[in-house]
């Protein structure tokens, strides 16, 4: 019974991450995050953005539906923290100084709430940890390339 309820909470709390998110990414702007507008590639920028979240979200749901471990909430906290702690270290370079801090550090939430739930089936803890930091690289690079191909970057 226990194993039913934790895999119901666990996809309850993917749902509501993808909710929430949502939210966020029609309240936040470009200038939150120091870039310079374009008017014409918000609508792109905002799907790009919506796409990849709901991309990882749905294999974490995939993942949590049809993995035969149970639900290892130690497991989500240890990649939690990996991602949380990676991220910080990498945004610090990335970031501008003119930029809003608080949308750069509820993006980092996210990223390591996704990292959470792609690792909640996973048994061992240190497995966790680690595919956290890789989860994190492969969350960076999927959304800078889906930011590329959208044309909302560039490289010049």
């Amino acid at each position: 019974m226990e194993i039913i309820h934790s895999k119901r909470n666990a996809g309850l709390g993917i749902l509501l991450t993808w909710c929430v998110y949502i939210a966020f990414a029609l309240l936040t702007d470009w200038k939150d995050y120091g870039l310079i507008a374009q008017p014409e590639g918000h609508l792109r920028w905002t799907i790009a953005r919506l796409s990849t979240v709901s991309l990882w979200l749905f294999v974490a749901a995939l993942l949590l539906r049809y993995r035969e471990h149970p639900v290892n909430w130690r497991s989500f906290a240890y990649s939690f923290v990996t991602t949380g702690i990676i991220a910080i270290v990498v945004s610090s370079s990335l970031v501008a100084g003119s930029v809003n801090y608080t949308p750069i550090a509820i993006t980092i939430v996210f990223h390591a709430l996704v990292s959470g739930f792609l690792c909640v089936t996973v048994r061992k803890q240190t497995i966790a940890a680690v595919l956290g930091l890789v989860l994190f690289v492969a969350q960076f690079l999927v959304n800078a390339t889906a930011h590329i191909l959208s044309g909302v970057f560039r490289f010049h």
